[in-house]
């Protein structure tokens, strides 16, 4: 965090390069655009933004600007830059409308806030979903900002790393192990196992236990494929279904919620060519889940 005191009048983005000799200018322009300059406290993003004496700047870097963003609806923004956006669903929020919700969504409050940012320069820019999640799942979900950064993401989603926490019942008889069967979904939307390939999506499931007690298990869980509700069918076919996840055979509910939550995002940016890791804490009511759980854990 950096600080500034004005002693002139003048324009905020030139006053920056004037305050920020040391840093590129390219640099400078980004710190406005993505919400790290603040004018006596307020994200200020326009860079004709009027100053005057006595005013104070303020300079977060980009993880404190991460971590104190925040859009409608409890989401939180994980991290962001010139080409994409990933944030934080809360549990219960639609990732994108449906024919009975349409502002109500993780796409409404990204696409939002996407658009504010590019008010001052007088162009609309609309948000691109990259993938989705399930109401009940909470966790990253990434917005491209452009179409070609979307096909890119989507071309190559097979390489991106994509790790859950997953509350389940019970305790898995084996530490590790990898799920592998064939998926379908019947005319009520719900997927089920089968043996039969014809017509059906093969699907790949990796999970390992972080912490077991006598009643529920937290797993890390790793996607090989990316199947509707694949994580829920295929955990509740081995005897562990999660917590809360009724559709699919749970028969407790301790946080009110489907206690799956999207953890870890690793991807190569396909506009920089750099590794990108986005991370997302264990939610504090899936904690609560196992410190309840009282007995000795495994």
């Amino acid at each position: 965090m950096r600080e500034f005191r004005i002693t002139c009048e003048g324009q905020l983005l030139e006053t920056l390069f004037r305050l920020l000799a040391d840093t590129k200018r390219t640099k400078v322009r980004r710190y406005l655009k993505f919400g790290s300059v603040l004018v006596n406290g307020n994200i200020e993003k326009r860079f004709d933004h009027r100053l005057i004496p006595g005013d104070m700047i303020r300079i977060r870097s980009a993880r404190e600007a991460a971590e104190e963003g925040a859009l409608k609806y409890g989401i939180k923004i994980a991290y962001e830059d010139e080409s994409l956006l990933v944030i934080e669903k809360p549990s219960g929020l639609l990732t994108i409308s449906t024919g009975k919700v349409s502002a109500r969504t993780a796409f409404f409050a990204a696409n939002e806030h996407v658009l504010k940012e590019e008010s001052s320069s007088g162009r609309g820019k609309k948000i691109f979903l990259v993938h989705r999640l399930d109401k009940e799942v909470s966790g990253l979900l990434m917005f491209a900002k452009t179409a070609g950064i979307k096909e890119a993401l989507q071309t190559n989603w097979q390489d991106v790393v994509k790790r859950y926490y997953a509350v389940v019942e019970g305790i898995p008889g084996k530490e590790e192990a990898t799920l592998r069967g064939y998926l379908r979904e019947n005319k009520f939307l719900k997927v089920y196992s089968t043996d039969q390939a014809e017509g059906s999506k093969f699907s790949v499931t990796h999970y390992r236990v972080l912490l077991s007690r006598p009643d529920y298990s937290l797993l890390e869980v790793e996607l090989g494929t990316g199947r509707k509700h694949q994580i829920r069918v295929q955990l509740s076919d081995i005897g562990h279904p999660i917590a809360g996840d009724k559709q699919y055979g749970a028969k407790t509910d301790p946080a009110k919620r489907i206690a799956l939550h999207s953890h870890y995002l690793a991807f190569i940016h396909p506009a920089t060519g750099k590794e990108i890791e986005v991370r997302s804490g264990l939610p504090d009511v899936f904690n609560k889940i196992l410190k309840q759980d009282t007995g000795p854990s495994r």
